[in-house]
């Protein structure tokens, strides 16, 4: 396990994350700060129960996770609906996001998103 902490700029915005006390990845954080520009993009910063869609196996992620795992998955059906336009970023941010999350905890990886 890990421990992390969102960075905050006085809007709010993350500007920065450390895991375990050091900073992430500067294509991790792209990533992140392209995605908290989409309306869609939600912070969270308690653990969130997320459903397996089809096992319906129930897992626990941590803020970061729950972060990371809610913008993919709308990413995904805003994308098939109508391209990177209606996903509001490009396939590039949807990428870092994937990979930042495979870093952070592989088994959910492989459990939620492959």
């Amino acid at each position: 396990m890990y421990n992390y902490k969102y960075v905050k700029d006085e809007n709010g915005k993350v500007t920065d994350i450390l895991i375990d006390g050091k900073p992430v990845m500067k294509s991790y954080m792209r990533g992140f700060r392209k995605a908290q520009t989409t309306n869609y993009f939600q912070l969270f910063e308690r653990d969130k129960d997320i459903e397996q869609p089809w096992s319906g196996a129930l897992f626990t992620l941590n803020g970061l996770e729950a972060t990371i795992y809610c913008f993919v998955k709308l990413w995904e059906q805003r994308f098939h609906i109508g391209g990177e336009q209606k996903a509001q970023t490009t396939v590039q941010c949807f990428d870092d996001m994937r990979y930042f999350f495979s870093s952070i905890n592989p088994h959910l990886y492989m459990e939620l998103l492959d």
